[in-house]
Protein backbone atom coordinates (compact mmCIF):
# COMPACT_ATOMS: atom_id res chain seq x y z
CA UNK A 1 0.00 0.00 0.00
CA UNK A 2 1.38 3.36 -1.17
CA UNK A 3 -0.50 6.63 -0.03
CA UNK A 4 -3.73 4.86 0.46
CA UNK A 5 -3.86 3.17 -3.38
CA UNK A 6 -4.23 -1.22 -3.04
CA UNK A 7 -1.83 -3.19 -4.93
CA UNK A 8 -2.90 -6.80 -6.43
CA UNK A 9 -1.00 -9.07 -5.15
CA UNK A 10 0.52 -9.93 -8.35
CA UNK A 11 2.61 -6.77 -8.73
CA UNK A 12 5.98 -7.03 -8.58
CA UNK A 13 7.16 -5.07 -5.69
CA UNK A 14 10.54 -5.40 -5.83
CA UNK A 15 10.41 -3.76 -9.53
CA UNK A 16 7.39 -1.49 -8.44
CA UNK A 17 9.82 -0.01 -5.81
CA UNK A 18 12.34 0.89 -8.13
CA UNK A 19 10.62 2.64 -10.23
CA UNK A 20 9.25 4.83 -7.26
CA UNK A 21 12.90 5.40 -6.07
CA UNK A 22 14.27 6.29 -10.07
CA UNK A 23 11.31 8.50 -10.86
CA UNK A 24 10.99 10.50 -7.67
CA UNK A 25 14.90 11.69 -8.03
CA UNK A 26 13.55 13.44 -11.03
CA UNK A 27 10.12 15.25 -9.54
CA UNK A 28 12.95 18.37 -9.09
CA UNK A 29 14.40 18.27 -12.91
CA UNK A 30 11.89 20.31 -15.04
CA UNK A 31 8.90 17.85 -14.82
CA UNK A 32 6.49 20.72 -13.99
CA UNK A 33 6.99 23.34 -17.33
CA UNK A 34 5.17 26.57 -17.87
CA UNK A 35 6.32 29.14 -20.51
CA UNK A 36 4.59 31.92 -22.00
CA UNK A 37 4.10 29.90 -25.09
CA UNK A 38 2.88 26.44 -26.11
CA UNK A 39 5.97 25.83 -28.46
CA UNK A 40 8.24 27.45 -25.67
CA UNK A 41 6.15 24.67 -22.55
CA UNK A 42 6.76 21.81 -25.29
CA UNK A 43 10.52 22.90 -25.68
CA UNK A 44 10.82 22.55 -22.11
CA UNK A 45 9.26 19.26 -21.56
CA UNK A 46 11.29 17.94 -24.38
CA UNK A 47 14.28 18.90 -23.07
CA UNK A 48 13.47 16.97 -20.27
CA UNK A 49 12.38 13.54 -22.01
CA UNK A 50 15.11 13.64 -24.26
CA UNK A 51 17.65 13.74 -21.21
CA UNK A 52 15.86 10.99 -19.25
CA UNK A 53 15.43 8.48 -22.78
CA UNK A 54 18.65 8.95 -24.04
CA UNK A 55 20.39 6.92 -20.80
CA UNK A 56 16.82 5.33 -20.62
CA UNK A 57 14.01 4.77 -22.70
CA UNK A 58 11.50 3.12 -20.80
CA UNK A 59 11.95 5.56 -18.12
CA UNK A 60 11.97 8.23 -20.61
CA UNK A 61 8.38 7.33 -22.03
CA UNK A 62 7.41 6.86 -18.22
CA UNK A 63 8.28 10.94 -18.02
CA UNK A 64 6.39 11.56 -21.34
CA UNK A 65 3.64 9.83 -19.99
CA UNK A 66 3.44 12.47 -17.12
CA UNK A 67 4.36 15.64 -19.47
CA UNK A 68 2.22 15.21 -22.14
CA UNK A 69 -1.30 15.50 -20.33
CA UNK A 70 0.08 17.94 -18.40
CA UNK A 71 1.13 20.27 -21.56
CA UNK A 72 -2.03 19.61 -22.90
CA UNK A 73 -4.01 20.77 -19.99
CA UNK A 74 -1.78 23.93 -19.69
CA UNK A 75 -1.70 25.16 -22.51
CA UNK A 76 -5.13 23.96 -24.42
CA UNK A 77 -6.63 27.13 -24.83
CA UNK A 78 -9.90 28.42 -22.95
CA UNK A 79 -11.60 31.79 -22.62
CA UNK A 80 -10.75 33.23 -19.42
CA UNK A 81 -14.10 33.99 -18.30
CA UNK A 82 -14.93 30.50 -18.69
CA UNK A 83 -15.61 27.75 -15.80
CA UNK A 84 -13.89 25.50 -17.80
CA UNK A 85 -10.91 27.58 -17.48
CA UNK A 86 -11.29 28.69 -14.01
CA UNK A 87 -11.15 24.70 -12.99
CA UNK A 88 -8.11 23.98 -15.08
CA UNK A 89 -6.62 27.17 -12.93
CA UNK A 90 -7.59 25.69 -9.98
CA UNK A 91 -6.04 22.20 -11.33
CA UNK A 92 -2.94 23.51 -12.18
CA UNK A 93 -1.99 25.50 -8.76
CA UNK A 94 -2.43 22.34 -6.99
CA UNK A 95 -0.09 20.31 -9.36
CA UNK A 96 2.49 22.87 -9.33
CA UNK A 97 2.32 24.10 -5.88
CA UNK A 98 2.65 20.15 -4.45
CA UNK A 99 4.94 18.62 -7.74
CA UNK A 100 2.17 16.20 -8.50
CA UNK A 101 2.78 13.37 -11.02
CA UNK A 102 0.16 13.05 -13.85
CA UNK A 103 -1.32 10.21 -15.72
CA UNK A 104 -3.43 9.20 -18.58
CA UNK A 105 -6.13 6.30 -18.77
CA UNK A 106 -7.86 5.13 -21.80
CA UNK A 107 -6.04 4.97 -25.54
CA UNK A 108 -6.39 3.43 -28.91
CA UNK A 109 -4.50 0.16 -27.63
CA UNK A 110 -7.43 -0.23 -25.03
CA UNK A 111 -10.24 0.24 -27.08
CA UNK A 112 -12.97 -2.65 -26.72
CA UNK A 113 -10.55 -4.75 -24.47
CA UNK A 114 -11.93 -3.84 -21.55
CA UNK A 115 -15.70 -3.14 -19.94
CA UNK A 116 -16.72 0.67 -20.00
CA UNK A 117 -15.93 3.24 -17.03
CA UNK A 118 -18.93 4.39 -16.01
CA UNK A 119 -19.61 8.18 -14.56
CA UNK A 120 -22.72 8.15 -12.25
CA UNK A 121 -24.13 11.08 -10.86
CA UNK A 122 -23.78 12.01 -7.00
CA UNK A 123 -24.75 14.73 -5.06
CA UNK A 124 -21.38 16.70 -5.11
CA UNK A 125 -20.18 15.04 -7.94
CA UNK A 126 -19.58 11.78 -10.07
CA UNK A 127 -18.81 8.36 -9.24
CA UNK A 128 -16.50 6.19 -11.51
CA UNK A 129 -16.49 2.06 -11.99
CA UNK A 130 -14.78 0.13 -14.76
CA UNK A 131 -11.14 -0.93 -15.49
CA UNK A 132 -8.69 1.01 -17.96
CA UNK A 133 -6.68 -1.86 -19.04
CA UNK A 134 -3.47 0.11 -19.38
CA UNK A 135 -2.39 3.47 -17.70
CA UNK A 136 1.26 4.53 -17.66
CA UNK A 137 3.00 5.79 -13.99
CA UNK A 138 0.42 3.61 -11.90
CA UNK A 139 2.55 3.46 -9.04
CA UNK A 140 3.68 7.02 -8.82
CA UNK A 141 0.60 8.93 -10.09
CA UNK A 142 -0.94 11.45 -8.00
CA UNK A 143 -4.05 12.40 -10.60
CA UNK A 144 -5.22 10.48 -13.46
CA UNK A 145 -6.93 12.19 -16.48
CA UNK A 146 -9.29 10.45 -18.49
CA UNK A 147 -13.06 11.00 -20.39
CA UNK A 148 -16.07 8.67 -19.98
CA UNK A 149 -19.65 8.87 -21.05
CA UNK A 150 -21.87 10.07 -17.92
CA UNK A 151 -24.76 8.08 -17.51
CA UNK A 152 -28.57 9.20 -18.30
CA UNK A 153 -26.90 12.24 -20.30
CA UNK A 154 -25.41 13.37 -23.52
CA UNK A 155 -22.37 14.41 -22.18
CA UNK A 156 -19.35 12.98 -21.56
CA UNK A 157 -17.17 14.10 -18.26
CA UNK A 158 -13.43 15.26 -18.97
CA UNK A 159 -12.13 14.37 -15.46
CA UNK A 160 -8.78 14.50 -13.23
CA UNK A 161 -9.31 11.76 -10.87
CA UNK A 162 -6.67 11.70 -7.46
CA UNK A 163 -5.38 7.86 -7.14
CA UNK A 164 -4.05 8.22 -3.75
CA UNK A 165 -7.60 6.57 -2.79
CA UNK A 166 -8.77 3.00 -1.05
CA UNK A 167 -11.45 2.87 -4.20
CA UNK A 168 -8.48 2.69 -6.96
CA UNK A 169 -6.73 -0.24 -7.57
CA UNK A 170 -3.89 -1.39 -9.40
CA UNK A 171 -3.22 -4.80 -11.63
CA UNK A 172 0.11 -6.27 -12.60
CA UNK A 173 2.52 -5.18 -14.92
CA UNK A 174 1.51 -5.14 -18.77
CA UNK A 175 5.30 -5.61 -20.17
CA UNK A 176 7.81 -7.34 -19.53
CA UNK A 177 11.63 -7.03 -19.07
CA UNK A 178 13.17 -3.40 -18.95
CA UNK A 179 9.63 -2.05 -20.42
CA UNK A 180 8.15 -2.31 -16.84
CA UNK A 181 10.00 1.03 -16.27
CA UNK A 182 7.51 2.57 -17.70
CA UNK A 183 5.14 1.07 -14.80
CA UNK A 184 2.01 0.44 -17.22
CA UNK A 185 -0.25 -1.47 -15.18
CA UNK A 186 -4.29 -1.69 -15.42
CA UNK A 187 -5.97 0.56 -12.96
CA UNK A 188 -9.96 -0.18 -11.60
CA UNK A 189 -12.14 2.47 -9.76
CA UNK A 190 -14.64 1.35 -7.62
CA UNK A 191 -17.14 3.94 -5.78
CA UNK A 192 -14.31 6.32 -6.75
CA UNK A 193 -15.81 10.16 -6.14
CA UNK A 194 -14.49 12.98 -8.15
CA UNK A 195 -15.77 16.28 -7.04
CA UNK A 196 -17.55 18.63 -9.04
CA UNK A 197 -14.56 20.81 -9.75
CA UNK A 198 -12.52 18.08 -10.58
CA UNK A 199 -14.65 17.59 -14.20
CA UNK A 200 -15.67 19.07 -17.55
CA UNK A 201 -19.04 18.85 -19.83
CA UNK A 202 -17.68 18.03 -23.39
CA UNK A 203 -21.14 18.61 -24.88
CA UNK A 204 -20.28 16.45 -28.01
CA UNK A 205 -18.40 14.18 -30.02
CA UNK A 206 -17.02 16.45 -32.47
CA UNK A 207 -15.45 18.33 -29.81
CA UNK A 208 -14.60 15.57 -27.49
CA UNK A 209 -12.72 14.25 -30.79
CA UNK A 210 -11.11 17.42 -30.90
CA UNK A 211 -9.79 17.45 -27.33
CA UNK A 212 -8.58 14.05 -28.16
CA UNK A 213 -6.71 15.03 -31.22
CA UNK A 214 -4.93 17.47 -29.06
CA UNK A 215 -3.90 15.17 -26.48
CA UNK A 216 -2.25 12.62 -28.62
CA UNK A 217 -0.66 15.45 -30.86
CA UNK A 218 1.02 16.47 -27.47
CA UNK A 219 2.00 12.55 -26.94
CA UNK A 220 3.43 12.08 -30.14
CA UNK A 221 5.91 14.90 -30.39
CA UNK A 222 7.16 13.99 -27.08
CA UNK A 223 7.62 10.38 -27.15
CA UNK A 224 9.20 11.37 -30.85
CA UNK A 225 11.42 13.36 -28.87
CA UNK A 226 12.10 10.70 -26.56
CA UNK A 227 13.14 7.98 -29.17
CA UNK A 228 15.32 10.34 -31.62
CA UNK A 229 17.44 11.02 -28.16
CA UNK A 230 17.66 7.24 -27.17
CA UNK A 231 18.29 6.68 -30.95
CA UNK A 232 21.50 9.09 -31.15
CA UNK A 233 22.55 7.98 -27.96
CA UNK A 234 23.03 4.10 -29.43
CA UNK A 235 24.31 5.52 -32.28
CA UNK A 236 26.90 7.16 -31.12
CA UNK A 237 27.81 4.51 -28.28
CA UNK A 238 27.74 1.62 -31.00
CA UNK A 239 29.24 3.89 -34.02
CA UNK A 240 26.20 3.06 -36.24
CA UNK A 241 26.69 3.63 -39.59
CA UNK A 242 24.30 6.69 -40.93
CA UNK A 243 23.00 6.32 -44.15
CA UNK A 244 22.11 9.47 -46.50
CA UNK A 245 18.60 8.23 -46.69
CA UNK A 246 18.65 8.72 -42.56
CA UNK A 247 20.07 12.24 -42.48
CA UNK A 248 17.65 13.14 -44.95
CA UNK A 249 14.76 11.55 -42.96
CA UNK A 250 16.36 13.45 -40.19
CA UNK A 251 16.26 16.62 -42.33
CA UNK A 252 12.18 16.50 -42.72
CA UNK A 253 11.57 15.41 -39.69
CA UNK A 254 13.00 18.89 -38.14
CA UNK A 255 10.88 20.59 -40.75
CA UNK A 256 7.54 19.15 -39.61
CA UNK A 257 8.49 19.88 -36.41
CA UNK A 258 9.04 23.64 -36.67
CA UNK A 259 5.54 23.38 -38.34
CA UNK A 260 3.75 21.53 -35.50
CA UNK A 261 5.21 23.55 -33.01
CA UNK A 262 3.72 26.53 -34.89
CA UNK A 263 0.35 24.59 -34.99
CA UNK A 264 0.94 24.67 -31.09
CA UNK A 265 0.79 27.98 -30.93
CA UNK A 266 -2.13 28.53 -33.41
CA UNK A 267 -4.27 25.43 -31.47
CA UNK A 268 -7.24 28.17 -31.44
CA UNK A 269 -7.36 28.34 -35.28
CA UNK A 270 -10.32 25.89 -36.27
CA UNK A 271 -8.69 23.89 -38.06
CA UNK A 272 -4.88 24.01 -36.42
CA UNK A 273 -5.45 20.98 -34.54
CA UNK A 274 -6.56 18.74 -37.14
CA UNK A 275 -3.78 19.38 -39.00
CA UNK A 276 -1.19 19.41 -35.79
CA UNK A 277 -2.62 15.51 -35.56
CA UNK A 278 -1.77 14.34 -39.27
CA UNK A 279 1.34 16.17 -38.75
CA UNK A 280 2.05 14.71 -35.61
CA UNK A 281 1.02 11.57 -36.89
CA UNK A 282 3.24 11.88 -40.04
CA UNK A 283 6.44 12.63 -37.53
CA UNK A 284 5.77 9.72 -35.86
CA UNK A 285 5.37 7.60 -38.33
CA UNK A 286 9.08 8.45 -40.04
CA UNK A 287 10.33 8.19 -36.47
CA UNK A 288 9.21 4.34 -36.05
CA UNK A 289 11.20 4.14 -39.20
CA UNK A 290 14.05 5.21 -37.86
CA UNK A 291 14.18 3.22 -34.76
CA UNK A 292 13.56 0.12 -36.38
CA UNK A 293 16.10 0.29 -38.68
CA UNK A 294 18.12 1.22 -35.51
CA UNK A 295 16.96 -2.09 -33.88
CA UNK A 296 17.91 -4.16 -36.66
CA UNK A 297 21.74 -2.89 -36.68
CA UNK A 298 21.84 -3.38 -32.87
CA UNK A 299 20.51 -7.06 -33.03
CA UNK A 300 22.74 -9.18 -31.71
CA UNK A 301 25.16 -6.23 -30.23
CA UNK A 302 22.69 -4.89 -27.88
CA UNK A 303 19.44 -6.38 -27.97
CA UNK A 304 17.61 -5.40 -24.96
CA UNK A 305 18.16 -1.58 -26.75
CA UNK A 306 16.78 -3.14 -30.03
CA UNK A 307 13.43 -4.86 -28.25
CA UNK A 308 12.71 -1.38 -26.37
CA UNK A 309 13.30 0.53 -30.12
CA UNK A 310 10.51 -2.07 -31.47
CA UNK A 311 8.28 -0.37 -29.32
CA UNK A 312 6.91 2.44 -30.96
CA UNK A 313 5.21 1.01 -33.90
CA UNK A 314 2.70 -0.16 -31.78
CA UNK A 315 2.51 2.55 -29.29
CA UNK A 316 -0.78 5.18 -29.91
CA UNK A 317 -1.24 5.42 -32.78
CA UNK A 318 0.18 2.53 -34.15
CA UNK A 319 2.11 2.45 -37.41
CA UNK A 320 -0.79 0.80 -39.01
CA UNK A 321 -3.55 2.73 -38.26
CA UNK A 322 -1.38 5.95 -39.56
CA UNK A 323 -0.57 4.35 -42.67
CA UNK A 324 -4.44 3.19 -43.27
CA UNK A 325 -5.52 6.67 -42.69
CA UNK A 326 -2.78 8.44 -44.90
CA UNK A 327 -4.32 5.55 -47.73
CA UNK A 328 -7.81 6.69 -46.78
CA UNK A 329 -7.44 9.90 -47.06
CA UNK A 330 -5.32 9.94 -50.68
CA UNK A 331 -8.10 7.36 -52.41
CA UNK A 332 -11.01 9.92 -50.89
CA UNK A 333 -12.46 11.61 -53.95
CA UNK A 334 -12.95 15.21 -53.88
CA UNK A 335 -11.14 18.14 -50.99
CA UNK A 336 -11.41 17.07 -47.51
CA UNK A 337 -13.30 20.22 -45.55
CA UNK A 338 -12.09 21.13 -42.41
CA UNK A 339 -13.83 21.11 -39.10
CA UNK A 340 -15.48 23.65 -37.95
CA UNK A 341 -15.04 23.06 -34.27
CA UNK A 342 -11.57 23.97 -32.75
CA UNK A 343 -11.01 23.83 -29.82
CA UNK A 344 -12.95 26.04 -27.57
CA UNK A 345 -16.17 24.08 -29.45
CA UNK A 346 -16.63 21.85 -25.73
CA UNK A 347 -17.37 24.60 -24.22
CA UNK A 348 -20.58 25.32 -26.68
CA UNK A 349 -23.57 23.57 -26.38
Amino acid sequence: MRGGRSLSPSTEPAAAEEFRSRFDRLRPEGLHPAEPTAAATFEAAAQTARHVAADCLPLGIAVVMHLYPLCALRCVPLPWWSAANLRRALLLRTIDRHSLILANAGSERAAGAHAAVTLTRTRDGVRVDGTYEYMSLAHVADVVMFSAPLAGSPYTMFCAADLRSESVHIGPSRFAGSMKLSDTCPVTFVNHRVPSHRYIPIPNEGALNCMAQYQRSWFQLLLGESYLARIEDLQCRWNLPRPTEQIASLNELARLREYALRLLDEADAPSAVESLARVTAAMKLRISWHAQGTAAALRGIDDSSASELGYLRLQPTSDERILKSIETRLVSIGPRKPSPHGLLAFLKG
